[in-house]
């Protein structure tokens, strides 16, 4: 942008400059010329009055200073520069002055008045020297102050581009440290009166932002806060089940329903994730397969686990991990009809880890399934949407597809865990 403007500005003025150049130096060397017209003349009539005095020797006899003097007597001798008398010295000498352009100059007549008429004539040649001494200066000095001004006018529209270029390059640092969850960014009000209007209205749009976002953190943190009386009423009840080992299952996934809870409200106080989080996606997928493969084996599943050895750290948290593998089993318990084996995979896969959960159900009846709010059977249609929106924030992807039993297959690509 700078680099057009600069050339813009040098473009139009070069025009400007060209306009009014060539009539400037027609000027210029029309008054030099008027200059040495001048000078001949008063060296003509200088000549002229002092006629009576000259001698052989008095006049040079080669041009000086580009002016060839001549005096013609009246008895026909020639004094100063010889030269043919012409026609026009004899109409001089009936005491009429002229002024001639010749082939080798100006050609400037004087008669001198005597008693007789006008019997002696002063011829005075200026020549191309005469009449353009001091053109050259001139020329330059005009083309001088021209080129000044070219390039006075260059420097100022690029201080100019730098400026507007500043206040445009404040407002995209701003814009992209929004975009990258800072909302209490805002741009510097200066520059041109079209850039700060920008920047006040980029303003009241990330204040705009930024209190709709603390409104939803508030109404999520209240929604979720509330879920915490009947979590503990539902943990006094099961504490009070007689049948300990139906209340140690019920213990336990009321600690997992707790533990979400609190996630949700410890994610509804952070804007985005900063990305130092991790976890071992080897460690919770087994985890979490165990903790699913009781409810599969009363439903006549068959879970198979397949984790390489070792630790695969993904930049994801436990708690979001642990509820991508509960999302992608408990999508499998709820659209598969029971007895559909499952098989849960999960290896390196170069900086970053993979998830894979296939089954050997109905499939996907639509891919486009992921898309937040869509299902294929009575639920919310987030599920899939939750996993695709972690495991893209940890610089992954989602894939759905088919298993080569024919049900439907997921796979989660994660990110790689920073150090």
């Amino acid at each position: 942008m700078r680099r057009q403007l600069t050339g813009l500005v040098a473009a139009a003025m070069l025009l400007v400059l060209i306009a009014f150049l060539v009539p400037t130096l027609l000027l210029v060397q029309r008054d030099v010329e008027h200059r040495g017209e001048l000078a001949a003349v008063q060296r003509a009539q200088a000549v002229a009055e002092m006629t009576a005095t000259l001698t052989v020797n008095s006049l040079p006899t080669q041009p000086q200073d580009g002016l060839a003097v001549s005096v013609f007597l009246p008895d026909g001798r020639v004094l100063g520069v010889p030269v043919q008398r012409s026609p026009s010295v004899d109409l001089a000498a009936g005491c009429r002055g002229a002024t001639n352009d010749t082939a080798d100059g100006l050609e400037i007549l004087v008669p001198v008045t005597g008693p007789q008429g006008c019997p002696t004539v002063v011829r005075v040649l200026a020549t191309s020297e005469a009449l353009h001494a001091g053109l050259t200066p001139m020329v330059l000095m005009v083309l001088s102050l021209s080129v000044a001004l070219l390039l006075t006018g260059i420097l100022l529209a690029e201080r100019l581009g730098r400026g507007l270029l500043r206040s445009v390059a404040d407002l995209a640092a701003t814009a992209d440290r929004l975009a990258a969850g800072d909302l209490s960014a805002r741009a510097a009000a200066d520059g041109p009166p079209e850039i700060r209007k920008t920047a006040v209205e980029l303003n009241r749009l990330a204040t705009r932002v930024d209190d709709l976002v603390a409104a939803e953190r508030r109404r999520s943190g209240d929604l979720t806060h509330r879920l915490r009386t009947p979590l503990t009423a539902l943990r006094l009840d099961v504490d009070a089940l007689k049948d300990r080992t139906l209340a140690e299952r019920l213990v336990e996934d009321v600690e997992a329903v707790t533990a979400a809870v609190n996630e949700v409200i410890r994610a509804s106080q952070r804007l985005v994730s900063d990305g130092a989080e991790r976890a071992d996606l080897a460690r919770i997928a087994r985890d979490r397969a165990g903790f699913w493969s009781a409810l599969a084996e009363d439903t006549g599943r068959k879970i198979t686990v397949q984790i390489q050895s070792g630790c695969l750290p993904v930049r994801v948290g436990p708690a979001a991990l642990e509820a991508i593998m509960d999302a992608l089993l408990a999508n499998v318990f709820a659209h598969t009809p029971a007895g559909v084996d499952l098989s849960v995979t999960a290896h390196a896969v170069g900086d970053g880890a993979v998830l894979v959960v296939e089954d050997a159900g109905p499939g996907f009846p639509d891919t486009s399934m992921i898309e937040r709010g869509r299902s294929g059977a009575a639920s919310t249609g987030l599920g899939l949407d939750i996993v695709r929106r972690t495991a893209e924030d940890s610089g992954g992807s989602v894939s759905l597809g088919s298993s080569p039993r024919g049900g439907a297959r997921v796979a989660v690509r994660f990110g790689a865990a920073h150090d």
